[in-house]
């Protein structure tokens, strides 16, 4: 079997006044079925404008053009009319964002956010008792106890609701989940419950993962892969314990050089 999404030589530029900035360029490679691959880089290394342009989540045309190829499955996705592209968000390519505040809903219960979803892409679930029972299923997935499906998104924590946006996520069943950032701004208790609780859905669900992040850090406790971009260009592909170990390109050694390590009173790194 090939891999389940495949990208070829992809290009983003932003338009702006006639100028025009190339914030992606010609970058490639391809998320295997059921691994979990890491996309790293600074801040503007484009590495969220490369997951966002896969299902048409960047400005049309003439302020974002986008160039080359998706294939989902081995079908072509980029260039997609809206309408295809709607049937793909959601059902086949989920996402979670950086700041999951920003993206739930604030007068809205989760429970009904997540039911939303259903309501659009699983019509087999006919009825508002079989989708609340799915909205239970996927909160309890997440370690969200069911009962709090009533509840609004202010009542929950940082690490609660982007469980939340993680049941969001699962509640159709995707073939792929794009995680941007999913530990920003959680203390380091919380991101390694939600790096775990990553890689158990992945086991669970049977779904590929594709993980933005600039910590390597989170890359070699959970990533099967990792592909380096650096001004918008991949600079560095391979495996993620072999990467780390092992960097081949300087900004791949800078981006290691800035682990932070714990050091005994002597000054050595206490790996």
């Amino acid at each position: 079997m090939g891999p389940i999404l495949e990208i070829r030589d992809l290009c983003v530029d932003f338009c702006s006044r006639g100028n025009v900035l190339r914030a992606v360029k010609d970058v490639s490679f391809d998320l295997k079925r059921g691994e979990i691959l890491a996309v790293v880089g600074e801040s503007g290394s484009g590495k969220s404008v490369t997951s966002q342009s896969l299902v048409g989540l960047l400005p049309g045309e003439p302020l974002c053009r986008v160039r080359g190829s998706v294939k989902l499955g081995g079908r072509e996705i980029l260039g997609l009319p809206e309408r295809e592209l709607r049937k793909i968000r959601g059902r086949e390519i989920a996402y979670i964002f950086q700041d999951p505040m920003s993206s739930l809903n604030p007068v809205y219960p989760i429970g009904w956010q997540i039911e939303e979803a259903l309501r659009f892409h699983v019509p087999a679930l006919k009825t508002t008792r079989a989708r609340r029972e799915r909205v239970r299923e996927v909160l309890s997935a997440v370690g969200i106890k069911p009962d709090l499906a009533d509840a609004f998104p202010h009542q929950f924590s940082g690490g609660m609701q982007q469980r939340a946006m993680i049941a969001m996520a699962l509640a159709c069943e995707p073939k792929i989940l794009v995680a941007d950032e999913p530990t920003t701004a959680l203390d380091v208790t919380i991101q390694k419950q939600i790096t775990d609780l990553l890689v158990s859905l992945r086991e669970r669900f049977k779904m590929s993962v594709l993980l933005i992040t600039h910590n390597f850090g989170i890359v070699a406790q959970i990533a099967d892969r990792a592909v380096v971009l650096f001004r918008g260009e991949k600079v560095e592909e391979g495996g993620a314990a072999e990467l780390i170990k092992n960097p081949q390109h300087s900004y791949t050694k800078a981006l290691l050089a800035c682990v932070p390590r714990l050091r005994d009173r002597s000054g050595k790194s206490a790996e």
